[in-house]
């Protein structure tokens, strides 16, 4: 019998009730999903967990809502350490402008998985996963010339990594000035986070935006808050 954690469903049934979707292909591929990652990988059951949890969700609705808020007419979105990619890019893809995710992801199960939540996305061309360390490679050395230039940005994981001046440092000249849209948190008692910040406003600092369009905080089911900014 497959074991699914509670929160985890009460998360998916919040979800699809926020979508106010009636795709069953959608929910099949969720379920299906979850029922593999049990049977086929077993040692990331606490990694699905963690991110399929109500605060998950919520960061990435946060996200989608003040990107449409600002009317950006993004289309071709850079994922960076998306992990299963499982709320952002059905979000991306059914609230937003974004016709195409490309997700760049340091671990190969997180990337096998996340072709299980986004098969249909993936069987249509709209969704892919790269093996990449963002902070040490660059990301358009997977890109193909036929491949869409990304207009946008995306990094949720900003405390589990270096400071996003490195990133830009790494793909100079291949990106033209894209939206960037950045999360992270204050919340230094895991080991791997590594780049805490105080404040969105530090968050920017340290990423070098300067056009700031949004720039907010917020406390999540969890207790953790989120800080999240939006800019060039």
């Amino acid at each position: 019998m497959v074991k699914i954690a509670k929160e985890s469903i009460v998360s998916t049934a919040m979800f699809f009730g926020y979508l106010s979707s009636n795709d069953m292909q959608a929910a099949k591929d969720w379920k299906q999903a979850f029922v593999d990652t049990e049977r086929n990988f077993s040692h990331q059951d606490r990694a699905l967990a963690s991110a399929t949890t109500i605060s998950q969700m919520q960061s990435k609705i946060w996200l989608v809502e003040e990107l449409v808020n600002l009317s950006l007419d993004c289309q071709s979105a850079c994922l960076l350490g998306g992990w299963f990619a499982n709320y952002i890019t059905t979000l991306l893809i059914e609230k937003t402008n974004v016709k195409y995710v490309h997700n760049f992801e340091i671990d190969e199960d997180a990337k096998k998985i996340s072709y299980k939540f986004n098969k249909r996305y993936k069987d249509d061309n709209r969704y892919k996963c790269d093996i990449v360390n963002v902070m040490f490679e660059p990301v358009w050395k997977k890109q193909k010339k036929s491949d869409k230039v990304f207009d946008l940005v995306i990094n949720t994981s900003c405390e589990h990594m270096f400071p996003m001046k490195q990133f830009h440092k790494l793909n100079r000249g291949f990106l033209d000035n894209p939206v960037f849209i950045l999360q992270s948190t204050n919340e230094n008692k895991y080991e791997d986070h590594i780049n805490c910040v105080s404040s969105p406003e530090e968050l920017a600092e340290q990423s070098e935006l300067v056009d700031i369009m949004y720039s907010g905080a917020k406390t999540l089911d969890s207790g953790m808050e989120r800080f999240m900014v939006v800019g060039k």
